[in-house]
């Protein structure tokens, strides 16, 4: 049998690559019209949907040239954020208690470029080290934290109802030990002590828009810190 030419090998890669594309445009697209229904679903829930933060906090920061640090909100920003350029993400966190320290050292690598550096924040991680507040607000890092509050170590909470169910111990008691709350920490007042422009705690999702674009103006004009602290569901 005859070898066939370099032209016809080209034209079958093409082809061959044309289906690929095909393929994968379908399957993203069938994969964002789930998620954009699964969005809906709990668009105007309080306290808000791990969906619904990652939205307006996107809204609020696609006019910039942004970066988002290794918070993701449980992977929704992935799903709803347009990641166009290669530095639009820092990567994913080490586990917690590393996460407000990489998105400062994030933020100060970014700072000379004038990039919006976006963090969103789970509550747990923070209160490992908060003193990482003060750091920022001292040598004058410009972040945005946009606090995903679920007033949980809900990761672990998660597994202890799993882990109920399997043992047939009380499923109620899953929370002991992982619970945020009672009294729930005020996140915008420790940043405030610490120097940093704060709001919340926000529990209205239609308020997260317009209070995130104030304290990325504040970001933005007087080169600063700012949290906007969110309640959200346990996700």
């Amino acid at each position: 049998m005859a070898s066939r030419s370099p032209h016809d090998q080209a034209v079958d890669f093409y082809n061959s690559a044309e289906h690929r594309l095909e393929g994968l445009t379908k399957m993203h697209d069938e994969a964002l019209a789930l998620w954009r229904k699964q969005a809906q679903k709990v668009w105007n829930d309080s306290p808000v949907s791990t969906a619904r933060l990652a939205a307006e906090v996107w809204e609020a920061v696609r006019e910039h040239d942004w970066v988002l640090a290794p918070g993701t909100a449980s992977d929704w920003a992935y799903r709803i954020w347009d990641f166009d350029l290669p530095h639009r993400h820092a990567g994913k966190t080490l586990g917690t208690g590393t996460q407000i320290s990489i998105a400062i050292g994030t933020a100060l690598a970014h700072r000379d470029a004038g990039r919006l550096v976006v963090d969103l924040q789970p509550d747990g991680d923070l209160l490992f080290d908060p003193q990482a507040l003060w750091t920022a607000a001292y040598h004058e890092i410009p972040l945005l934290v946009v606090m995903f509050n679920n007033r949980a170590y809900y990761n672990d909470w998660l597994h202890q109802e799993r882990m109920a169910t399997v043992r047939g111990t009380p499923i109620e008691n899953a929370y002991l030990g992982l619970e945020l709350d009672n009294p729930a920490p005020d996140f915008a007042g420790i940043a405030r002590s610490f120097g940093w422009y704060a709001e919340g705690p926000i529990t209205d999702p239609d308020a997260i828009g317009a209070a995130v674009r104030r304290a990325i103006d504040v970001v933005r004009t007087q080169c600063k810190p700012a949290l906007v602290d969110v309640v959200c569901q346990h996700q």
